[in-house]
C-alpha cells in the first residue's frame, strides 16, 4: 500500500508541477512594453515664435494606438497632452502639442537640450504600454550661437533621441 500511495503522490506531485509552468504562459505579466522611438520636430523650438504647435513621430502604428492616453512628459514630469493624433504617411502616430502649453507647463533650460517622453499605451488586451525619450533644443528668440556651433559647444550634434523605456522604469 505504501508503495501505491508513494506513486499517487509522486502524480499529483508532477501535476501541480505542469499546471505551474502551464499558468506561466497562459497568464503572461500584465507589463508589456513596445520598442519605440521618437523624433521630435521641429528638432529646435523657438519659445518666442509664431509656430503654435510641434510635432513628435514615432515608430508606433496608429492603428494600434489608445489616443486617450498618449501624453507627453517634460522635464519635472510636467504632463502635456496632445492637441491632435494622427497616422503619418507610414500609418504611424504622429502627436502635436501646443508650443504655448510647453512654454507655460515644463520647466525648461532654454538655450540647451531638454529631454521629452512621449507615453502611451495600444488598444487591444493585452496592454502595451510604450515610451519613448527624446531631446529638443529650446531657444527664447534669436539663437545665441554661431550656425554649426551647439549650445555649450555641442559641436551641431543636433537633436538626439533615445529609445524605449522598459514598463519597470515608469
Amino acid at each position: 500500500m505504501k508503495r501505491a500511495e508513494m506513486k499517487l503522490s509522486n502524480a499529483i506531485l508532477w501535476a501541480g508541477f505542469f499546471v505551474l509552468a502551464l499558468s506561466a504562459f497562459m497568464y503572461p505579466s500584465q507589463c508589456h512594453a513596445l520598442d519605440a522611438s521618437i523624433n521630435i520636430s521641429p528638432n529646435i523650438i523657438n519659445l518666442e515664435s509664431t509656430e503654435h504647435a510641434f510635432g513628435i513621430h514615432t515608430n508606433v502604428s496608429y492603428a494600434i494606438v489608445n489616443i486617450d492616453e498618449v501624453l507627453l512628459v517634460c522635464p519635472e514630469d510636467s504632463v502635456l497632452y496632445p492637441i491632435v493624433c494622427y497616422a503619418d504617411s507610414h500609418g504611424n502616430l504622429v502627436a502635436k502639442f501646443n508650443t504655448s502649453d510647453l512654454k507655460a507647463d515644463c520647466e525648461l533650460i532654454v538655450d540647451d537640450y531638454n529631454t521629452l517622453v512621449l507615453e502611451g499605451e495600444t488598444k487591444a488586451e493585452p496592454i502595451d504600454a510604450f515610451s519613448a525619450a527624446g531631446e529638443v533644443l529650446i531657444i527664447a528668440g534669436h539663437p545665441k550661437f554661431q550656425k554649426g556651433d551647439g549650445p555649450k559647444n555641442n559641436q551641431g550634434n543636433g537633436a538626439k533621441n533615445k529609445q524605449n523605456k522598459n514598463c519597470q522604469d515608469r
